[in-house]
């Protein structure tokens, strides 16, 4: 229960330096750190094997999906957060190393991306008109 709570503390204080981060718009000075603008826009991403097209070339295989964290540090506090709480959910679930390591690093990335992909256009979209609608 201990390490649970340890690790919870953890996850609230890499929310803690997200939030400063994104609040500083250092998030924002750092959002490109994924891409390599120097490329072209038709440059293949084989890495994907077509299912995904980046927005952007990468600056490096999967720079703007799975090691989007190594990019810039507002992602790497969303990462070290997010292990923290599938971590704790592993923990008070099971006591098999290899379903911690699988909640932690695919079970909860993937039910966590499905949602996030699923809904993050829609709300930018959403959110750009609430924008315009207030001006």
């Amino acid at each position: 229960m201990g390490l649970i709570i340890l690790l919870l503390i953890a996850a609230g204080i890499c929310k803690a330096w997200s939030d400063a981060l994104a609040d500083e718009e250092m998030k924002a000075m750092d959002w490109t750190n994924k891409y390599d603008f120097t490329k072209s826009g038709e440059t293949k991403q084989w890495w994907y094997f077509g299912l995904h097209k980046p927005s952007y070339p990468e600056k490096f295989p999967f720079s703007s999906t799975v090691l989007v964290f190594l990019t810039d540090r507002w992602h790497m506090s969303q990462f070290i957060m997010l292990r923290c709480f599938y971590l704790a959910i592993a923990l008070s679930l099971t006591g098999s190393l290899f379903w911690t390591l699988m909640i932690v690093f695919v079970i909860g990335p993937i039910i966590l991306g499905i949602s996030f992909q699923s809904f993050y256009t829609w709300l930018r979209k959403y959110y750009n008109n609430v924008k315009k609608e207030k001006k």
